[in-house]
């Protein structure tokens, strides 16, 4: 292990050397108290007394930004099972997104969410939520080796499989790994058992390295990898186009399930990324760290299809080439990121606060051209952070790149009422600007998109009423979005989006809570029909909970309803990953209601749920134009924890 600990903390020297870019980096940074807080093990120490008696609250995690930023919490894992029955992409967001109704299939948040980068991106985000990326990674600090291995069996042939493993081997090293999978079959125009709508998979490795003869150090480490390919269906062929009744003697419908006919039978969609993290600071004093955070992280976009239009094919494509009814579509891109960060920060008993230097090199490439392109881009930044009492907080931040983009951010933290202003101005994406393919091509000059981004939530209790009603507000110039004929386009004038609502919970006996959330939403603005958002959602639980021998059995079961109203919603373009605005295709309104039981027995928690238990025969609902959500089905699951 002493072997490994010194070429790790030597590879990390030599990928500073390499990609600094002419920065010092003999004074990396900060605060190295670190996984260990004297404070935080004093809190644990009686659930550590006996060290043979394992358990969550001797497994603790944390992430890098709280060392960033010199907040430094720590959380248990959880280990209830409540609302373990959310098993699809729709159910973990609570039907806030958007998708192609399958689980792995691209998604977009149905809200404008502010984006935390200002410079170039690839512009390929349909799959950002399925990749696990450095910001997202837990480091451990662990007193025995600690396992969560979590298996989801969704009805149809869809599985999701997450593994956690992490161990310390002292107080100074750490390391453990994630994997993460989805197997899912297609819910409509289904063959045979294997027939795979998506295949994905997602790994890391991460870790802490804190060097006993250097306590003042500290280095956090990871790497990623994920894989995810889609066979792309194109949704749903329009009854109306097709003749004669299908193998059941019935009309064709939308909703034929395995019977239906789809657009696309070879397309595929293919999205790989990697890359490697690291994050190191130094204590100068107790007031002043420097820190560094290097970067590498690429990604690779393919799609392809060998296509006839005398079949369901001409309608999606157009003939590229006069008279030739067969060709294939081809296309693909890379694009990678080389970032370094350097900064100093701080931290007294009530102030913290953090300045730095980044800078970001590009490449973006387009395959079917000779066309690279390649940007060096410079930011400046920093946050503070005050504590008022002990339970008020204020937080300001701002970013800004030397070629003008910014992102300036404030947060108002109370027991009774949360705030979050956000203003950004952000560059357009390399796909938007330009784009060199077989069935379209563009090259565009937009000016940067900026925004104004409001939250406010107030937090009122009661002995048995939690009311929290809240309100998000988004202002959006110069918004870029594709239009009906899927080409980039931006909106010449403003997009407003207002969203009052509220969460609601009421413990209506000791053992049953009835709780429930409502979205309204209006659209305004000069371009208000370029942004598409139904104006109504709703998600009501009324669920029973029980717990016996000290919380280690545990039963939550109940029913959960959503509604959405409603609208014409975004369609979907395979070729290009994006969606796109459509008119004339309605999504219907729905009511989409499961029964679920999660249950948990020491360290072992299983589920099972009726998901859309009232769904009709024949009859369905849409969570994109064409593409039908998934109907009746039985979803099982287990997760089982190890703490030793």
């Amino acid at each position: 292990m002493a072997v490994l600990k010194k070429t790790l903390f030597l590879f990390v020297l030599f990928f500073c050397l390499g990609v600094a870019n002419g920065q010092d980096i003999n004074s990396f940074s900060s605060q190295t108290d670190s996984l260990l807080e004297a404070r935080m093990r004093a809190r644990d120490a009686e659930a550590q007394a006996n060290t043979q008696n394992y358990n969550a609250r001797s497994t603790r995690f944390t992430y890098e930004k709280n060392f960033k930023f010199n907040n430094i919490v720590f959380r248990h894992p959880d280990t209830l099972p409540d609302n373990m029955h959310r098993v699809s992409d729709l159910e973990r967001n609570r039907y806030l997104i958007q998708n192609l109704g399958n689980v792995g299939t691209a998604q977009r948040s149905l809200f404008y969410e502010p984006a935390n980068t200002i410079g170039r991106s690839s512009g390929y985000h349909a799959y950002d939520a399925f990749a696990t990326t450095p910001d997202q990674i837990r480091y451990f600090d662990t007193r025995s080796p600690y396992t969560d291995i979590q298996a989801l069996f969704a009805g149809g042939g869809r599985s999701i499989t997450r593994v956690t493993f992490t161990f310390n081997d002292s107080t100074q090293f750490n390391i453990g790994m994630n994997f993460n999978s989805i197997r899912a079959d297609k819910q409509v125009a289904f063959l045979t058992r294997g027939d795979r709508h998506v295949n994905s998979n997602d790994w890391n490795i991460f870790g802490f390295l804190r060097p006993k003869g250097l306590k003042k150090y500290l280095l956090l480490f990871n790497t990623t990898q994920f894989k995810h390919r889609v066979s792309e269906q194109g949704g749903v062929v329009d009854p109306s186009l097709l003749t004669g009744n299908n193998p059941q003697n019935k009309p064709h419908s939308y909703f034929d399930g395995r019977d239906a006919n789809v657009n696309l039978s070879g397309a595929e969609s293919y999205d790989k990324r990697g890359g490697f993290h690291i994050y190191q600071q130094y204590d100068l004093d107790s007031i002043f760290q420097v820190y560094h955070s290097g970067q590498y992280a690429e990604q690779l976009v393919r799609y392809y299809d060998a296509y006839d239009l005398s079949g369901f094919d001409q309608y999606i494509y157009n003939e590229a080439t006069p008279g030739k009814t067969r060709d294939t579509v081809a296309e693909g891109s890379f694009f990678r990121e080389l970032l370094n960060e350097l900064g100093l920060k701080g931290r007294t008993k009530k102030f913290s606060y953090t300045a730095y230097y980044k800078n970001r090199a590009l490449r973006y490439q387009i395959f079917r051209e000779s066309y690279t392109g390649r940007d060096l881009e410079h930011y400046v930044g920093g946050t503070l952070r005050q504590q008022i009492t002990p339970e008020i907080f204020l937080t300001a931040s701002g970013e800004f790149m030397f070629e003008g983009n910014y992102r300036i951010e404030g947060d108002f933290t109370s027991s009774f009422f949360e705030a979050r202003f956000t203003r950004l101005n952000r560059q357009p994406s390399y796909l938007v600007d330009r784009y060199n393919g077989q069935q379209r091509s563009w090259t565009n000059d937009f000016s940067a998109e900026s925004a104004d981004h409001l939250t406010g939530t107030l937090k009122l209790n009661g002995a048995r009423v939690s009311f929290r009603p809240f309100v998000r507000f988004s202002r959006i110039s110069n918004y870029i979005f594709f239009n009906e004929n899927k080409l980039p386009e931006q909106a010449n004038s403003d997009v407003l989006l207002l969203t009052p609502g509220t969460h609601f919970d009421w413990q209506l006996t000791s053992r049953i809570r009835w709780s429930n959330t409502v979205h309204y939403t209006s659209v305004s603005g000069g371009s208000a029909n370029n942004y598409r958002v139904p104006q109504l959602l709703a998600l009501s639980q009324i669920a029973f909970k029980n717990e016996i021998f000290d919380g280690k059995m545990i039963v939550h079961t109940g029913i959960e309803a959503h509604y959405r109203s409603a609208y014409e919603g975004l369609a979907y373009d395979p070729v290009v990953q994006q969606f796109y605005l459509q008119n004339g295709f309605e999504n219907n309104e729905y009511v989409k209601a499961d029964v679920f039981l999660n249950f948990k027995v020491g360290n072992f928690l299983f589920l099972v749920k009726m998901a859309h238990v009232n769904q009709l025969s024949q009859k369905g609902y849409f969570v994109t134009p064409t593409y039908p959500g998934t109907g009746r089905t039985l979803d099982m699951g287990v997760r089982w924890l190890f703490f030793d």
